[in-house]
C-alpha cells in the first residue's frame, strides 16, 4: 500500500522535472538558407542552411521538412548531423531536397513570371529535447537561381 503513493509522487516529480528541463531548453534557430546547387535532370536542389544552436550544450541532431516556392510546395528534406552542434554556435548544413517535378515546373514559371521566388521552409529541428518546428522564408532572387544553374 505505501508504494503506489511512493510510485505517484516520484512519477510527478519526474513529470515537473522534465517540464522544467523543456522550458529552460532554447530553440535552435536558422540563420540563413543559400541556394548551393540546382539541378532538373536529377529533380534535386541542394541548399546550406546555417543552423545556430542557443543551448549550453550539443543538441542538434537534424534537419526535416518540406519546402515551398511561390506558395508551391516543391520538395521535402532531411538531414542529420554527423556529429551534433556544439554549444552556442552556428553551423551550416548541407541539405539536398528531393523535387515533385510538376509542382516544380510550375513554381519554376511562376518565378519567371514574377522575376523572383518567394521560398519558405517548414519543419522541425532535432534536439536531445525533443522535435523543435520552424518556418523560415525568404527571397530568391532570378539572379540567384541563374547562378545556381550554371555553376
Amino acid at each position: 500500500k505505501k508504494i503506489l503513493p511512493i510510485f505517484l509522487m516520484s512519477f510527478t516529480l519526474f513529470g515537473c522535472s522534465m517540464g522544467m528541463i523543456k522550458s529552460f531548453v532554447q530553440t535552435p534557430e536558422l540563420k540563413g538558407i543559400q541556394l548551393k546547387s540546382f539541378s532538373a535532370i536529377d529533380k534535386q536542389a541542394v541548399f546550406d542552411v546555417a543552423v545556430y544552436n542557443p543551448m549550453l550544450f550539443s543538441a542538434i541532431s537534424g534537419i526535416k521538412g518540406n519546402i515551398e516556392l511561390n506558395q508551391l510546395a516543391i520538395g521535402s528534406f532531411s538531414a542529420a548531423n554527423a556529429g551534433s552542434l556544439p554549444a552556442l554556435t552556428t553551423q551550416t548544413v548541407t541539405v539536398p531536397i528531393t523535387l515533385d517535378s510538376d509542382t516544380f515546373i510550375a513554381a519554376a514559371k511562376n518565378v519567371l513570371l514574377q522575376r523572383e521566388a518567394k521560398y519558405r521552409f517548414l519543419g522541425d529541428i532535432n534536439t536531445s529535447a525533443g522535435s523543435v518546428p520552424f518556418i523560415k522564408q525568404g527571397n530568391l532572387s532570378v539572379q540567384d537561381i541563374i547562378s545556381a544553374l550554371f555553376r
